[in-house]
């Protein structure tokens, strides 16, 4: 008898265990402590809140784990979002704060996002420029070494001055690419950034970057306008400005289309 009792108890811990980490978004929000802060950095593993609340009323910096039990969790984070973290009610008192077990992430209010005409996502390494291509490396196997990491960085709208600053964040690891690129890892994904000439001043068309120099301020108004849209909305149009097609290389509609894609 007493085995079956032990037994019995033990299944009972392995499922609560069990169910723990399939819990519910809904059952976390409404069970778990919380505590609401904005996005300072981001980084691969973690991100740096600052938070303000009756234990810390002057406010204070507080690192978050993104090891999050909730899959659902919004984790697409950016700098400036305000986020509520459900954890476990334990707080290190270290510099910064730490709340390593986090239940679930959602976000509260997004960032305020910077006009699409700020400069392209770039980094400086040995005075040069990278720029973010928006592609990720097809290298598989690689050193486990890096060749160094972003340490300072600059507001998203301005372009970098120094060796190892971006103008999007810091503490990423990169490695040294081919054909003039840099390879930053960013979320677990390997980033291609590659070097190229011009101050940064670039505009988002589709998944291309054009150079804002390149065209006129009717075209940068109607560019505001369409960036402006949702993509079903941006699906919808079909008059594209004749000098936006060539300054981004769209030779035809079909490649219009692909582009905004």
């Amino acid at each position: 008898m007493r085995k079956r009792i032990v037994l019995a108890l033990a299944m009972i811990c392995i499922l609560a265990l069990a169910g723990c980490h399939n819990r519910s978004m809904n059952y976390i929000i409404e069970n778990e402590p919380s505590i609401v802060g904005i996005v300072e950095e981001v980084r691969d593993d973690s991100i740096l809140i600052y938070i303000e609340t009756e234990a810390y009323p002057y406010g204070a910096k507080c690192s978050v784990s993104l090891d999050v039990e909730n899959r659902d969790s919004y984790t697409n984070l950016s700098v400036g979002d305000e986020v509520v973290v459900y954890y476990n009610g334990d707080i290190a008192e270290t510099d910064p704060l730490e709340i390593n077990a986090v239940y679930a992430i959602t976000l509260r209010t997004p960032a305020k996002r910077e006009p699409e005409w700020d400069k392209i996502p770039m980094v400086m390494v040995d005075g040069k420029l990278y720029y973010d291509t928006g592609k990720e490396s097809e290298i598989k196997d690689r050193c486990a070494m890096m060749d160094g990491e972003i340490t300072s960085s600059v507001d998203g709208s301005e372009t970098p001055t120094a060796d190892d600053q971006s103008n999007f964040g810091t503490g990423y690891g990169y490695q040294y690419g081919t054909d003039d690129t840099i390879e930053l890892l960013m979320n677990g994904k390997w980033i291609v950034f590659e070097y190229r000439a011009g101050d940064g001043s670039q505009v988002r068309f589709g998944d291309r970057w054009i150079d804002r120099d390149s065209l006129s301020e009717e075209t940068l108004e109607w560019l505001d306008w369409y960036n402006s849209l949702s993509e079903i909305d941006q699906l919808a149009v079909s008059a594209i400005p004749a000098e936006l097609l060539d300054a981004s290389g769209i030779s035809d509609g079909e490649d219009a289309q692909a582009a905004t894609n």
